[in-house]
């Protein structure tokens, strides 16, 4: 060796490309692989962000207590098990690099959210893909696919591009069966859009090895702003939040 070398699945991740953004010719593109609002953000937003502009030479609030606050009295949640993060994606790392490793197996399916795969691989994990049935996630082929080695399970629901989504009953089933070891990670970023859907907070509230994602990027049009929050319980918040940098 002449040179330093990073650790094991780093060198395997291929380097991000994103996509498309213009069309030569074309106005008022719709960015469809991003999924980005095309009303933008709200007003209300805009001037919540002009009104901070004058406080930026002020580092924030290192637990995000106002925001974790806010999203506990929207939602009906506990405010201490709430994490935020830049973007869900962070969390997504975060929950890797406490969760994953070269013992361990994550497993994700066949359409799920490209960054399990490529945080799990950062973190030197093994990756598990496991296929789905008519764009549908297959509990039972997770199920079939846990071992002795699998640390984290990363489910997007609703998925995207599938548009589809669990039942309650074959997620409870798939908590039920699967070892207490393992985290299961429902992803709601797309939870806004079903009616009734809370992202999995009720299985939260079940058990101690559920964790739900949200954010504010979709349904809220505030992609540019990279807020995500994760909702968890206490003892996978804790951990999460010693890997967590204080200003993210």
């Amino acid at each position: 060796m002449t040179q330093p070398q990073p650790q094991p699945g780093i060198l395997d991740i291929e380097l991000y490309v994103g996509g498309k953004s213009s069309v030569q010719g074309v106005r008022d593109i719709l960015k469809l692989s991003s999924n980005e609002n095309p009303n933008g953000p709200p007003a209300s937003a805009q001037q919540a962000l002009a009104e901070a502009a004058s406080t930026l030479h002020r580092y924030p609030s290192s637990d995000h207590s106002g925001l974790r606050a806010a999203l506990a009295e929207l939602h009906g949640l506990e405010a201490q098990r709430i994490i935020c993060g830049c973007g869900s994606d962070e969390l997504i790392s975060f929950l890797c690099q406490a969760y994953a490793g070269p013992e361990v197996d994550v497993i994700h399916t066949e359409h799920g959210f490209l960054m399990y795969r490529l945080y799990a691989m950062a973190a030197g994990a093994r990756l598990v893909c496991v296929p789905e049935a008519e764009r549908h996630v297959d509990v039972e082929a997770i199920l079939s696919a846990i071992t002795p080695r699998t640390g984290m399970i990363f489910i997007a629901n609703p998925g995207n591009p599938t548009g589809t989504k669990i039942s309650d009953e074959d997620l409870a089933e798939l908590i039920a069966k699967t070892p207490k070891t393992v985290v299961i990670v429902l992803d709601g970023a797309y939870a806004d859009y079903v009616e009734g859907w809370d992202g999995g907070a009720r299985f939260v509230e079940a058990h101690d090895n559920v964790v739900m994602l949200r954010t504010l990027s979709k349904m809220y049009g505030l992609g540019g702003l990279r807020v995500g929050w994760g909702y968890g319980p206490q003892h996978i918040i804790d951990v999460l939040n010693r890997v967590r940098g204080p200003f993210n």
